[in-house]
C-alpha cells in the first residue's frame, strides 16, 4: 500500500515538506518500500491518512536516498517515524508498562532522554 502515500526521495524534498507543512503534524516514515515491516506500517498509515488529513500530512522517506536525515535522526531501525509541527521536530516517546515503576522513575528524573512514559509523551 505504500504506493498510496506520497514519497520524498531527496533531502530537498524532505526540507520542503518540513518547511511548508503548517498547522498540521508532519509524519515522516523512514524505511524501504520492499521491507515487509515497512509495508505493514504503510498499510496502516494509508488507511488512516484520509481520516487524519486535516490534522496530519504523511510522507514516506527512503532511508537509502536521504542518508543525511537517516544519520541526523539516528535511524537504526526501520520503519522509523519522525514527527514535526510547524517546522519544529517533535521528539515522541511510546509508552512503558505501569508494572515497571523503575522505568517510570527514570522518566521523571531525566528531562532529555526519556526511556519510558506511561502512555504517550512529547518532548520539545
Amino acid at each position: 500500500m505504500s504506493f498510496l502515500l506520497p514519497k520524498l526521495t531527496s533531502k530537498k524534498e524532505v526540507d520542503q515538506a518540513i518547511q511548508s507543512t503548517a498547522e498540521k503534524v508532519l509524519v515522516l516514515r523512514f524505511g524501504r518500500d520492499e521491507d515487509p515491516v515497512c509495508l505493514q506500517l504503510d498499510d496502516i498509515l494509508s488507511k488512516t491518512s484520509s481520516d487524519l488529513s486535516k490534522m496530519a500530512a504523511i510522507y514516506l522517506v527512503d532511508v537509502d536516498r536521504t542518508p543525511v536525515y537517516t544519520h541526523y535522526f539516528d535511524i537504526s531501525y526501520i520503519p522509523s517515524t519522525v514527527f514535526f509541527f510547524n517546522g519544529q521536530h517533535m521528539k515522541v516517546d511510546y509508552g512503558c508498562f505501569p508494572s515497571e515503576p523503575h522505568l517510570q522513575e527514570e522518566v521523571a528524573t531525566d528531562g532529555h532522554r526519556r526511556k519510558a512514559a506511561g502512555g504517550f509523551g512529547v518532548l520539545r
